[in-house]
């Protein structure tokens, strides 16, 4: 059954924007063309969504766009993926959509419109932050090995443990536990190394 909070295909080609997608992955590797056609078919599918779900149409292509740049990372280090790549890109875009819609519901504002800048501080995006977070994130993700990075990119795409422990033939809890403790061997090469208990010329394991 259709549901009644998407607009009719009519509805929303009316107002609906050329497709259109940054040709590159959230590791700066070439755009797979296969993800891009994928995305490209449900572009009609997202846009509707994000108008049903948050109400902010104009947000879909860039939704569209991280979704699209991370199944292409993932579909990079796990070929699989692309089994059943128009499915994995629908789930993937549908519990990004949801749980953006989770954060933005939780926001609630106290007093009078003209008082929320006296209450709250306006604050603009941290790029610095954000550009560090990137290549940290970048330098995790090239030091893990295999299944840890192959949760890693689930865990990006806001799939749950359990999901993620199904798909690996193990519990949650397991799967959990797995990563974390992978994370932490990591994070402790990486102490190691900036303290200067590793020699200069020993690589990672």
């Amino acid at each position: 059954m259709r549901d009644p909070r998407l607009k009719s295909p009519k509805q929303a080609d009316e107002h609906l924007p050329p497709f259109w997608i940054f040709g590159r992955d959230s590791r700066g590797r070439p755009l797979d063309p296969r993800v891009k056609e994928v995305a490209e078919q449900l572009w009609r599918f997202a846009y509707r969504l994000v108008d049903a779900e948050l109400h902010d149409p104009a947000s879909a292509a860039q939704i569209v766009e991280k979704v699209a740049s991370e199944v292409s990372s993932r579909l990079w280090d796990q070929p699989g993926v692309g089994a059943n790549l128009r499915g994995y890109f629908m789930t993937a875009f549908r519990r990004r959509v949801r749980h953006q819609s989770m954060r933005e519901n939780r926001v609630a504002y106290a007093g009078l419109v003209n008082e929320l800048e006296l209450n709250h501080r306006l604050t603009g995006p941290d790029f610095e932050g954000i550009i560090e977070r990137r290549l940290c994130l970048e330098v995790i993700i090239d030091l893990l090995p295999h299944e840890a990075r192959h949760m890693l990119h689930f865990r990006i795409l806001e799939f749950s443990w359990q999901e993620i422990g199904r798909r690996l033939g193990v519990s949650a809890k397991q799967a959990r536990s797995r990563f974390y403790y992978e994370l932490e061997k990591v994070r402790s090469k990486l102490l190691q190394s900036r303290t200067g208990n590793v020699g200069s010329n020993e690589e990672f394991d």
